[in-house]
C-alpha cells in the first residue's frame, strides 16, 4: 500500500513537471517570437536605411534618381540606373510583404510601409511608370497591397 502511495505522488509530480515543462517552453517560444520580430524590424530598417544612403555623396547620381522620380528624359546609361535602384526597392517592398505574411512584420507598421509605398508611387510619375512596368515581377501580394484602393485600374 505504502509502494502505491509513492507511485501515485511520484506519478503526480512527474506530470506537474511536464506540465511546468510546456509552460516554460510555451514562454519560450514567445519570447523566440519577440526576438525574430525586433531582429526583422531592424533588419528590414538597415536595408531601408541602406538604399536611401547609398550614393548620399555622388551627385550625379543622386539627379538620376531626382529626374526619374520626375519622369524626365534620361540616357539610356541613366535609365539603366535608375532601373536597378528601383529594382533594389521593389525586392525591399517584396521582403516587407514576406515578412508581414508569416507573421514577423505587424499590421499596424505593414500599413503604414504600403502607405508610404503608395505615397511614393502616386507623387512621383517616373516611379509610377516604373512600378507599372516592373509589377509583373512583384509578388501578387504586393501588387494587390499597393494597388488595393485603385479599383484595379492603377496602371
Amino acid at each position: 500500500m505504502e509502494l502505491q502511495k509513492l507511485n501515485h505522488w511520484l506519478t503526480l509530480l512527474a506530470n506537474l513537471g511536464v506540465i511546468a515543462g510546456i509552460i516554460f517552453l510555451a514562454v519560450e517560444l514567445r519570447q523566440n517570437n519577440e526576438m525574430m520580430r525586433a531582429q526583422t524590424r531592424s533588419q528590414l530598417a538597415n536595408e531601408v536605411t541602406e538604399l536611401f544612403t547609398a550614393n548620399m555623396n555622388d551627385q550625379a547620381y543622386a539627379e538620376i534618381l531626382l529626374k526619374g522620380n520626375k519622369g524626365e528624359e534620361l540616357s539610356e546609361i541613366e535609365q539603366y540606373q535608375y532601373f536597378r535602384h528601383r529594382n533594389a526597392w521593389l525586392w525591399y517592398w517584396n521582403n516587407v510583404v514576406y515578412q508581414f505574411q508569416i507573421g514577423l512584420y505587424d499590421e499596424q507598421e505593414f500599413a503604414l510601409q504600403i502607405s508610404v509605398i503608395r505615397g511614393d508611387i502616386d507623387t512621383r510619375p517616373g516611379l509610377k511608370t516604373h512600378w507599372c512596368a516592373s509589377r509583373s515581377r512583384a509578388s501578387p501580394a504586393l501588387v494587390q497591397a499597393i494597388e488595393a484602393e485603385s479599383f484595379g485600374v492603377y496602371c
